[in-house]
């Protein structure tokens, strides 16, 4: 198709999409949620915070590349990484030093709602879909008031033995403190003189601070957990995040297999009442190798259904999975990366035993799913196009506020950029028997192991803001699948 037609194509899976969605009963979403302190880098803000510690510092831990941030040299050096490579990267730290110092030093511009559980759940419920319950472990008053304030957006709450669905406003525990994340954004063609260098940005990209106070646990109240198969039996999926929390030890003597299990238990839970409840789990940058390997062989293998991750994400999963060549591949932006990226797609989905898999990348995506899907391939296309036809109305407009809102994206244009990429791929495929031209030009190649989806994706070249452009992405997405599935059970 040539963009004329896929132009065309995206009007028809956006009204296919939006025909169907009040079909979905509801979605429930867990849990990782905090509050954004997001600052837009200008000229001169890096070097006047280098100027606040020593270079000589900053240059070695460049060079020894640090996994968390302990100290404003750890954060500078990150920071000048990111700026480099014009790469999203999310880095934990485990003291309050760093907000301290950040709030001193550079001032956020904005605070708003983060994390992808949160993001998600606000999404969905302005999009208007029936049910959005969101739970999210340490529910703060000031967390809460984050939250959009709408009757499809509720949170649980055990009362006397009994569950009760309320505004997060009115489930919060009073005795809760926030989790607050600096979000640093810096734009394509942003200058930073660093030493005897100085540094381009090359594409529009950001640097996550994530806080992770000792206090932060992904679990589930022992209330909730037990009252989840009858949560499971008002929904049709669940959006499950964040799991990238967990840490190898605790202080109180538990470990990840405690988190772990517990994980894997929730989702027996949720599937206890409603066995064709799908699950989906957004993947992130997860800095432990250890931490990653356990979260996709123990937590998704067997227990998920979808997956969604953008190009690095799959080169992570594909390194501790033991696919290091196919990772290095994926991440080296040589002619074939795409071809290594769509590889490595489908080995995850065999590995890990998926339905789906949607991997989100600039100027396209790729969804490779199994034969044993419960929805066909037109209308797994309709969800991409359907998802980034509402990233691109984030993109453009800074937030999602009505089902209405999505719509503007249909007028942003289709990545040329993304065209080529897909041509480069679909040379491949038809060199290797894998699908010919006309089957390649629908979107669409269906082989005997699983089916695979490819479009280019509307991109807008100066969004207002990228944060929770991925989340956008895979959960509106996921909301299409769910929308084709349940307008498939009516008919």
């Amino acid at each position: 198709m040539d963009i004329s037609e896929w132009d065309k194509r995206y009007i028809e899976g956006y009204e296919s999409v939006a025909r169907n969605i009040p079909c979905v009963n509801g979605i429930f979403v867990a849990y990782n949620s905090n509050v954004d302190a997001i600052k837009h880098i200008g000229p001169g803000d890096v070097e006047n915070l280098l100027r606040k510690v020593d270079a000589d510092i900053v240059q070695q831990r460049i060079y020894s590349y640090p996994r968390q941030i302990d100290s404003p040299a750890d954060f500078l050096a990150r920071l000048l990484i990111a700026m480099k490579d014009g790469k999203a990267a999310e880095i934990p730290t485990y003291s309050t030093d760093i907000h301290e110092w950040l709030t001193d030093n550079l001032v956020f511009d904005e605070a708003r709602m983060g994390g992808q559980a949160g993001i998600i759940s606000n999404l969905l419920a302005n999009m208007d879909l029936n049910n959005v319950i969101a739970y999210i472990p340490w529910l703060s008053p000031e967390q809460a008031d984050y939250f959009v304030s709408s009757p499809n957006l509720l949170h649980p709450f055990v009362r006397e033995g009994r569950m009760e669905l309320l505004p997060p406003a009115e489930a919060c525990n009073p005795d809760y403190k926030a989790k607050v994340n600096w979000i640093i954004e810096f734009n394509k063609g942003l200058s930073v003189k660093y030493a005897e260098d100085r540094i381009i940005v090359p594409r529009n990209n950001r640097l996550i601070i994530s806080s992770r106070p000792p206090w932060v646990r992904i679990d589930m109240s022992d209330e909730v957990y037990e009252h989840l198969p009858e949560m499971g039996k008002t929904v049709d999926g669940a959006i499950l995040s964040g799991y990238q929390m967990i840490k190898e030890e605790y202080e109180d003597g538990k470990t990840y297999r405690d988190y772990i299990a517990r994980a894997v238990g929730a989702i027996g839970q949720l599937k206890k009442a409603n066995p064709d409840i799908c699950i989906h789990v957004e993947f992130t940058s997860i800095q432990n190798k250890f931490i990653r390997s356990a979260i996709l062989n123990d937590i998704v293998r067997n227990h998920v259904h979808s997956l969604g991750l953008d190009t690095v994400e799959v080169a992570n999963a594909l390194n501790v999975l033991g696919y290091e060549e196919l990772a290095y591949s994926v991440i080296k932006k040589e002619e074939d990366a795409i071809v290594a990226l769509y590889e490595g797609a489908v080995r995850l989905l065999h590995e890990l035993k998926l339905q789906r898999i949607h991997v989100h990348s600039l100027g396209f995506y790729i969804c490779v799913v199994s034969k044993d899907c419960p929805i066909d391939v037109e209308q797994h296309l309709d969800s991409l196009l359907f998802a980034s036809t509402t990233a691109a109305a984030r993109a453009l407009q800074g937030g999602i506020n009505s089902f209405e809102d999505i719509k503007a994206g249909l007028d942003v244009p289709i990545s040329t950029q993304g065209m080529d990429q897909i041509d480069k791929l679909g040379a491949y495929l038809i060199r290797q028997g894998k699908c010919n031209l006309e089957d390649f030009e629908k979107g669409c190649i269906c082989t005997r192991n699983h089916d695979v989806l490819i479009i280019p994706t509307r991109v807008v070249d100066h969004p207002v803001d990228t944060v929770g452009i991925g989340d956008t992405i895979s959960a509106s997405a996921f909301a299409a699948v769910l929308a084709g599935m349940c307008s498939t059970r009516e008919d």
